[in-house]
């Protein structure tokens, strides 16, 4: 089963990610267990949207972070600030109940087009 959506969409010369998650798409669970893991493939996924779409983590506006503990921020605003260093993005952090069991995080973004 694959998710039915895109990773990321154009419009209005702005590109905007899907929800981005650590999930086996075969078996809609998680890829990994530990916080690191999904955060690491979360990452990785959105340069891969980013890029696909024409644009890159240097020209990303916002992004919108799900939490499903308050425990992972730290790490969560530490892999933040290195992996956009200082073209940082504005950021909103949500901690909430994840649709999937075992999910730690889910991001999203906006950015500027190609």
């Amino acid at each position: 089963m694959n998710a039915p959506f895109p990773s990321a969409r154009l419009g209005s010369g702005l590109v905007f990610t899907s929800g981005l998650a650590s999930i086996d798409p075969a078996t809609m669970t998680p890829k990994h267990t530990e916080f690191a893991d999904q955060l690491e493939d979360v990452l990785h996924q959105l340069d891969s949207a980013l890029i696909g779409a024409g644009s890159s983590r240097e020209r990303t506006l916002k992004i919108d972070c799900y939490l499903a503990d308050r425990r992972w921020f730290p790490a969560w605003n530490a892999a933040f600030a290195a992996f956009f260093g200082a073209t940082a993005p504005a950021r909103t952090t949500t901690v909430t109940t994840l649709p999937i069991d075992g999910l730690l995080i889910e991001i999203q973004a906006v950015a500027v087009a190609g």
